[in-house]
């Protein structure tokens, strides 16, 4: 979200946004070091950048298993959805996972089909997750810091929360998911529990969850240094 945050026009944001996320998986100095060069050359305006599609400065760059025709690609993507009026139109409706479906087979449909790239384009049909676009989603849709709040026709209700194994792990551990894998029913399950604590926002929850894990704080077993002063002890498998 920083990597948005640098730049003042909404259709900069959405680009930027859009292009943050989908490469937001790894370790962060690494995927951030890429998002880096990705955005210097698009020299402060990531909406022309896509939209005018001269993507030689991207020589060379990869990421995982990403090589740089899937970077280069995926900017051409956002540069063709950024010409149509952008990502919002595509996401009208209200189910979540109808959306993020009608969405993916759209971009699908003009995407290259190579198996590399079509990681970027995952869908709840398929069983994923959706970690990367619920995050986009996120950030488009809640008003509060650090996420932008660009699109108004799409209520953080309706927001599925952004699974990934900090938060699936710390959601099993506290009893909001019954699921053993980490998938689009695990994302939706733990989402409806947290509707619960807050029908209007349920995603208000989504950084207390990883930051758990993220930071070290929760080992996932039973840690006599750290559990018996865990605030979330009382209701923790290992915890109790």
């Amino acid at each position: 979200m920083r990597f948005a945050r640098r730049f003042s026009s909404p259709a900069d944001q959405e680009v930027a946004a859009f292009l943050a996320a989908m490469l937001a998986f790894g370790r962060v100095e690494l995927f951030g070091a890429v998002l880096e060069r990705l955005f210097a050359a698009a020299e402060g305006q990531p909406a022309a950048f896509v939209a005018r599609g001269d993507f030689r400065a991207l020589r060379g760059l990869y990421y995982r298993w990403h090589p740089t025709e899937d970077i280069v690609d995926l900017c051409g993507l956002a540069g063709q959805v950024a010409r149509a009026g952008g990502f919002e139109r595509m996401f009208l409706g209200r189910d979540t996972a109808e959306r993020l479906t009608r969405a993916i087979d759209q971009l699908r449909a003009s995407a290259p089909p190579r198996p590399s790239f079509r990681r970027f384009l995952p869908s709840p049909r398929d069983g994923s997750a959706m970690k990367r676009w619920c995050l986009f989603l996120r950030w488009m849709v809640r008003t509060e810091a650090p996420d932008l709040g660009l699109w108004q026709s799409f209520s953080p209700a309706h927001l599925v929360i952004p699974l990934d194994t900090h938060v699936f792990r710390i959601s099993r551990l506290l009893g909001l998911v019954s699921r053993a894998t980490p998938g689009w029913s695990a994302a939706v399950e733990l989402t409806a529990a947290l509707a619960k604590l807050h029908p209007a926002d349920p995603l208000r929850y989504d950084f207390a969850l990883a930051h758990l894990g993220i930071s070290g704080e929760c080992r996932g077993r039973r840690d006599e240094g750290i559990c018996p002063a865990c605030p979330v002890r009382e209701i923790c498998v290992h915890g109790r």
